[in-house]
């Protein structure tokens, strides 16, 4: 992940935008530049563009939106940023936070007018800490609905996504002006490409155990359910510029993934009346703080692991949503019809569960 001077270089092939990365926010980049008259080039490392938004519930919030206005939702930028800094204990900056609420609802309309990216508005549940509905997602409620949708709009516009295009080195001036980058294909061989403008869109540094470790301790141990090739570039990159790294030890964690299935939950269940025990059936947390907070709850018990309890209710709700009917599809969903019989499939004492507070054990999945 070097910097490489750029002195005596000659690009063959140099572009006015370039973009590393071909998840949702290098895609999404892609259109923005190109709409704006530009000629872009997506870099891709994988041999099919994904990232860390394909394994997800492919839900983006936003305030002011089209899709909130025809359900009747009242909601506003200004209400959107207080509910994220109150989220964030006022820890985010400010300025960051206005700006991506400002923007959030104009950019929903634009992909839906603009390049027909199918989204709807999420109803039935709040998110956590969210205080109007404002999560936007496709019918499926997948992130990898969400990709395909912009990877045809990429195509439909005429965007070049070259996969198996792994950046390792930026060309750049002393003062940091990035002039190309230098990427390495499959077989080994090297290509060094021009451009004018360079995105970084490489997401954080997820995937990286020795960044994890020295950053954010307290989750070294937990599963990574994102991206691997969230190796932390763009940080490494950043800093050997001259950038200041700040918020290093902010991370979202998920408290609710399907074990050793590795299929998203959706915490849905949870806001709407479902409940967390441990393996000895006891209720450890308020699970209405969140699913990134919940995460570091769940490593907090035996086994580092957590059941979720529903009733008949809510496991209706989630076959709303695809991933959900995956995990039904691969047995991560069980069922009882007594206390007895969830105690042996939690392997824990009936008598905790029955003492459990505001706990609904007669139809269980």
């Amino acid at each position: 992940m070097a910097i490489l001077a750029p002195e005596g270089m000659t690009f063959e092939i140099s572009v006015p935008v370039l973009i590393i990365g071909g998840g949702a926010c290098g895609l999404v980049a892609a259109l923005a530049a190109h709409d704006e008259g530009a000629e872009v080039l997506v870099l891709e490392r994988d041999p099919i563009p994904s990232g860390s938004t394909a394994l997800s519930s492919g839900m983006i919030p936003a305030a002011g939106t089209g899709l909130q206005r025809r359900a009747g939702v009242e909601d506003s930028a200004e209400l959107m940023a207080s509910d994220i800094q109150a989220k964030a204990l006022d820890r985010a900056p400010p300025e960051i936070v206005e700006a991506v609420s400002r923007i959030s609802g104009p950019t929903i309309d634009w992909l839906m007018a603009d390049h027909a990216i199918e989204l709807e508005l999420v109803g039935g549940f709040l998110y956590p800490k969210h205080s109007a509905l404002r999560m936007h997602a496709p019918p499926s409620k997948t992130g990898a609905a969400l990709i395909g949708n912009l990877l045809g709009a990429v195509e439909a516009a005429g965007i070049d996504v070259v996969t198996d295009a792994h950046v390792t080195d930026l060309y750049a001036e002393a003062d940091g002006l990035v002039r190309g980058v230098r990427l390495q294909r499959p077989d080994g061989s090297v290509e060094d490409l021009g451009c004018e403008t360079l995105v970084l869109a490489c997401n954080g540094f997820g995937g990286n155990a020795e960044m994890v470790r020295r950053y954010i301790p307290e989750m070294a141990e937990a599963g990574y359910f994102g991206h691997t090739g969230n190796q932390g570039d763009a940080v490494i990159w950043g800093e050997a510029l001259g950038g200041e790294v700040q918020h290093m030890t902010a991370y979202q964690g998920h408290g609710s993934v399907a074990t050793p299935h590795g299929i998203l939950i959706t915490w849905a269940l949870m806001m709407d009346g479902g409940i967390q025990v441990n393996s000895l059936g006891q209720r450890f947390s308020n699970e209405h703080h969140g699913y990134s907070e919940q995460s570091v709850a769940v490593l907090d018990q035996p086994g580092k692991i957590a059941w979720n309890i529903f009733d008949e209710r809510l496991h209706a709700m989630g076959q709303t949503f695809e991933d959900y009917r995956e995990a039904v599809t691969h047995d991560a969903i069980k069922r009882a019809d007594t206390v007895a019989a969830l105690a042996e499939i939690i392997a824990a004492p009936s008598a905790v569960l029955v003492t459990c507070p505001q706990g609904l054990y007669h139809i269980l999945c």
